[in-house]
């Protein structure tokens, strides 16, 4: 009963803010709106069929207040813009800590999923962004984002899609670590030729910014992963580990101290986070051990903080480009939804035209239409120095969640009768 009455109040809410904005009171919907997405994000607290999504709603939450209140997150003492590489790395350091290759084993052992799926992810993407370009009176800039947000791999997104659809997770989490790990030469050299024609695109600061953003975060998380769970005896004793956390905190110091060349600068800000986070982990795990506390400590505590991480990053580039998002926004999340919706059907059809199952291939189809719209905005803020540029991952990235959740809704409740069914 009670729960009847939240949601009532919930929808109440909402009607009160679509009455606002159909009546022309857009600029008073903000608070309403806002109230409404946080309370269905604390609703999935209490009601289970909410909870997959309640995530989902704390990123609306967040970018209404980004969009009606943008000074709340500009400014804090300082120019907020530092905080969103940063960020972004935290997020990949998390997803190096899970990283394991006996995971994978059985996708390994026959990799034509793997294969395509990296194929058709840095394909498909990146020539529909080149169509959907030509389809819109874009900025180059702009354009250039829509391209870029193409030629990134799958996101952490992916894999939750996947899961909900009934896919096979193992190919989604494999597909996503390949393409991750492969992202620092195929998207400059996809840039280079598709985008090159918009604006100056440089190779190598693009593939640099891709190793900043991407390969040394992960590494640092690999590490990180071998020293909390690794089956090596020397790292049971907590004086070795004390050892390696000497040893980290002596090459934090050269890093810091030592000028790096001018092409290669752009490395030193992910080498000392990662140096940082690999010494807290490694003092951490003595802690821990030493005040018998839960050994599963770091997978307890990196979910939340990966996704207040994703929430304050997003936020932020939200609020710092809220003017040219509401200049261009509707023609955005046109292009996005093409963009995105043509990802999902090549997708799925290409993967059945190559033989693989009617599972396999709606991982693929996720695989390949939902990318990493956090690396995105990354890069186009690091590598082109562009706001403009890293505003069509904003929105992709934003559209894709609901288009995630709706076909992953949808192919829950189609059951999979074999490999060889046509749907």
């Amino acid at each position: 009963m009670l729960s009847k009455l939240i949601l009532g109040i919930i929808l109440t809410i909402f009607i009160i803010t679509l009455g606002l904005i159909v009546t022309g009171n857009t600029a008073s919907a903000g608070l309403p709106m806002l109230a409404g997405f946080i309370g269905l994000a604390l609703y999935g607290y209490v009601n289970s069929t909410f909870k997959p999504m309640s995530f989902t709603f704390w990123v609306f939450a967040f970018l209404i207040a980004a969009m009606y209140y943008p000074f709340l997150f500009t400014h804090w003492g300082f120019n907020t813009k530092v905080l969103v590489i940063p960020m972004l790395q935290l997020i990949m350091f998390g997803m190096g800590t899970k990283l394991s290759v006996s995971d994978f084993k059985a996708e390994l052992k026959q990799p034509k999923g793997i294969i395509l799926g990296a194929i058709m992810a840095f394909t498909i993407m990146p020539i529909l962004g080149l169509l959907v370009v030509s389809m819109f009176d874009f900025s180059p800039e702009i354009a250039v984002g829509i391209i870029l947000i193409g030629c990134c791999p799958g996101g952490a997104a992916s894999n939750v899609m996947v899961f909900l659809a009934k896919g096979n997770v193992a190919l989604s989490v494999s597909v996503t670590t390949i393409t991750t790990i492969i992202t620092p030469i195929v998207t400059p050299l996809l840039m280079k030729l598709l985008a090159g024609q918009f604006i100056e695109i440089s190779f190598l600061k693009m593939m640099l910014s891709s190793f900043n953003l991407i390969i040394v975060p992960i590494a640092a998380g690999l590490v990180c992963n071998k020293i909390l769970y690794g089956n090596v005896p020397w790292l049971k004793k907590d004086s070795h580990v004390l050892g390696i956390v000497l040893l980290v905190v002596l090459l934090l110091l050269v890093v810091i101290s030592v000028p790096f060349p001018e092409g290669l600068s752009i490395l030193k800000p992910g080498l000392i986070l990662g140096l940082v986070l690999t010494a807290v982990v490694s003092l951490t795990k003595v802690l821990v051990k030493r005040f018998n506390g839960p050994e599963d400590w770091m997978d307890r505590i990196l979910p939340s903080l990966s996704m207040f991480s994703i929430l304050l990053f997003v936020t932020i580039v939200v609020a710092l480009n809220r003017d040219k998002l509401l200049a261009v926004g509707l023609l955005l999340v046109a292009a996005s939804a093409i963009h995105n919706t043509l990802g999902f059907i090549l997708g799925y059809y290409g993967s059945r035209a190559l033989g693989l199952s009617i599972q396999d291939s709606r991982t693929l189809s996720i695989e390949v239409a939902l990318k990493n719209g956090g690396l995105g905005m990354g890069l186009a803020l690091e590598a082109l120095g562009s706001a403009n540029a890293a505003l069509a991952p904003i929105v992709f990235g934003k559209w894709m969640n609901i288009s995630g959740s709706a076909i992953a809704n949808y192919w829950r409740d189609k059951p999979i009768h074999n490999a060889s069914s046509v749907e």
